[in-house]
């Protein structure tokens, strides 16, 4: 049978530790998936209000900005025209 090569000299212990090792590389990923998910979140939530805000404002107002109405989805959600525009 083989062994695992640890401090621990019992095999129980041994498989304990290597359970709580998997448990935490376990959290590890759990807790980067839930930051990424709260940031995500957050950008859908800005995006949402610029697009509410967009919303609002008439076509004169977006072209004041040099906006379209065809810029307004992209740029709520952060993009930038630098190398759209030439």
């Amino acid at each position: 049978m083989f062994m695992y090569e640890t401090q621990y000299h019992s095999r129980p212990a041994a498989a304990l530790f290597f359970v709580a090792a998997a448990m935490l590389a376990a959290s590890r990923r759990v807790r980067a998936a839930a930051k990424w998910l709260d940031e995500w979140i957050e950008r859908r939530r800005v995006a949402a209000a610029a697009l509410h805000d967009f919303g609002q404002m008439s076509d004169r107002d977006l072209l004041d900005l040099g906006l379209g109405r065809g810029d307004v989805y992209r740029v709520a959600w952060g993009a930038s025209d630098r190398y759209h525009r030439s």
